[in-house]
């Protein structure tokens, strides 16, 4: 349900959006595309990543994707291959970082976390057709998970570590109050107003939300659960969607909304638009926010040479 931008689609593995870009490169030196205070990345480590990411992006956005120029004159393959040498340099960088604080990734943890992801894509044939079908080895698969779960745990534990007092927190509900209310909604998704009408009808007579939702809406993830949605901020949804929604009282069913995916009928369930609702969401991003310059500035900090030549790559 949510808008989907598909030049900005995280692929597993890509775990940051960085906001670091390669500012001109240095002399090529065979068998490297980046050097992190000397140690190196491998051009094999980068054309691994590269052709994986390719091959996704490619399925879901078709085969001439790699070519389609941006807003920024830059084409898709550049893009991808910038953002995939930028977190390939900060994974050498939090590696080394996390290596300081004490911070590993035992086997256990990367056969918990994959047996997670088999459970949630409906077993282990589905899981296995999946990494068949995006060209994704076991090996491959694995070791990004490691870097996943290294990248989460280093960021753990620093935002444990971090503190942010009351006062901090109620200066930054009072700058940005309109932009930090969310509210928590459940949704029945059909293709038609004829469709929504009926729907409307039952729920007039009585019939649960939740129990409707499972039964006719064509939103499948949201559907099992009820048609919940879960806690958003306003840009995170479709404009009307999202209009009708923050529109709500609290415990109110929507008419019907017609959006470019078909026509919802909402039932927004909770929002939070006070400093104590929100403190415990806003010390969370004041941490996040934290962090990220933290990261910043070990990048910065970080003797950092590039020799990939965005364009002449294959």
């Amino acid at each position: 349900m949510k808008k989907i931008n598909y030049r900005k689609i995280l692929v597993m593995g890509l775990l940051l959006a960085m906001v670091f870009t390669i500012g001109g490169c240095t002399k090529k030196e065979d068998g490297f595309v980046a050097k992190v205070d000397g140690e190196g990345i491998t051009t094999e480590e980068f054309e691994s990543d590269f052709q994986v990411y390719k091959k996704i992006y490619e399925q879901r956005l078709g085969e001439g994707a790699m070519a389609e120029v941006g807003e920024d004159g830059k084409t898709l393959e550049e893009n991808l291959k910038n953002e995939i040498v930028q977190r390939l340099i900060m994974e050498k960088i939090v590696s080394k970082e996390a290596n300081k604080m004490n911070i590993t990734i035992t086997d256990e943890e990367i056969e918990e976390q994959t047996s997670s992801y088999v459970s949630m894509m409906g077993g282990q044939e589905k899981f296995d057709e999946f990494l068949e079908n995006n060209k994704i080895s076991q090996e491959f698969f694995k070791e990004n998970l490691r870097k996943e779960l290294l990248f989460n745990k280093h960021r753990e534990t620093f935002m444990a570590e971090t503190d942010v007092t009351e006062k901090e927190a109620k200066k930054y509900f009072e700058a940005n109050k309109d932009d930090l209310v969310v509210i928590k909604a459940s949704h029945i998704l059909v293709k038609t107003e004829e469709e929504g009408k009926k729907v409307l009808e039952r729920l007039n007579a009585g019939e649960k939300f939740d129990v409707l939702a499972q039964e006719v809406s064509i939103d499948k993830a949201s559907a099992v659960e009820g048609g919940n949605l879960g806690y958003f901020t306003k840009g995170s949804m479709i404009s009307e969607f999202e209009e009708a929604a923050f529109d709500l009282n609290i415990g109110e069913v929507s008419n019907l909304v017609k959006t470019e995916v078909g026509y919802h009928i909402i039932h927004l369930e909770d929002r939070k638009d006070t400093f104590e609702a929100l403190k415990d969401d806003i010390i969370k991003l004041l941490k996040e926010q934290k962090y990220l310059e933290a990261i910043q500035g070990l990048r910065n900090s970080a003797k950092v040479k590039v020799y990939l030549d965005l364009k002449d790559s294959k």
